[in-house]
């Protein structure tokens, strides 16, 4: 059999790699919750949506920008808007929230947008328009070169964000009230990370769609070496590098091998060991706490 290494996929591969798992890892850190991730805080649906409504946009602009273009568009000027609104008068109705209630929203709301979904996948069927139906197994097989610069910026810019709170969020892992003592703005470094880790997740799905659970699990991967386990900074500077490096080359396997002529989408293989995973992860949660 012969190898084929596509270069750029792979760019891609470890770029989003990289963006998924600090998104779940500030998560993860900011919810205090090892079972918190892009997906169950309602993330995931939320850039979903994004990408439904750029179908209908991209009816009448597809021959000018293509539709991955738009729905990003679209989705960084929602984010924007959360940006003004994280740190306006809205911040009363946040602080109100428990965690737990936020994970539960997420929850509800990631089903909300399903049946949309699906409501507006019969639509356009009945009308006999391309929908993107492959949506929620992410693929980085319809991959546009051009994209990686927005990638690339991507990268360098939350790699200077995460350089510059990295220790906020280290003294905040220890404790939002060790870390009011030592003068840190909690509520402002908890929006913010929660701002950066939406839009990664929307980065990701608005060009690939949606890589299940991966969020949830890559910080427990890096957490399983007692370098990271022990180190908030090295799980944020340095981990995602090894994820990403994983992600990369599972993409490149599910590439080499398909399945009847059809490639197996690497969002796929993360739903099924993903949902396992969480299951897994909620039993040994609750033995735990007895």
């Amino acid at each position: 059999m012969e190898f084929d290494f596509e270069i750029y996929r792979f760019f891609f591969a470890f770029l989003c790699g990289y963006f998924i798992t600090v998104s779940g890892s500030l998560s993860q850190l900011m919810s205090n919750n090892s079972i918190a991730s892009p997906s169950t805080l309602g993330m995931d649906g939320g850039a979903v949506l994004f990408v439904i409504f750029s179908q209908f946009f991209s009816l009448g602009l597809g021959e000018y920008i293509s539709s991955n273009h738009i729905s990003f568009i679209m989705f960084s000027l929602f984010t924007l808007v959360l940006i003004f609104s994280f740190f306006g008068k809205s911040k009363k109705i946040f602080a109100e929230l428990s965690m737990n209630q936020i994970i539960l929203f997420g929850l509800a709301f990631n089903l909300f947008v399903g049946a949309i979904f699906s409501v507006i996948q019969f639509l356009f069927m009945a009308m006999n328009f391309e929908f993107p139906s492959s949506l929620w197994f992410g693929s980085l097989k319809e991959y546009e070169v051009s994209s990686l610069y927005i990638f690339a910026t991507a990268f360098i810019v939350t790699k200077l964000i995460l350089l510059k709170l990295v220790d906020k969020f280290e003294v905040l892992n220890l404790g939002s009230s060790f870390a009011y003592g030592l003068g840190v703005n909690v509520a402002k470094v908890q929006k913010m990370a929660l701002i950066l880790s939406f839009f990664l997740t929307g980065l990701v799905i608005t060009y690939f769609g949606v890589f299940s659970f991966l969020g949830l699990i890559f910080p427990h991967i890096l957490r399983s070496f007692k370098v990271f386990k022990t180190n908030m900074n090295y799980e944020l500077i340095y981990g995602p590098y090894l994820t990403a490096l994983i992600f990369g080359i599972v993409d490149q396997v599910c590439y080499q091998f398909d399945f009847h002529g059809a490639e197996l989408p690497v969002g796929m293989v993360s739903s099924v060991f993903g949902a396992m995973f969480l299951i897994v992860l909620v039993l040994k949660e609750k033995l735990y706490k007895r």
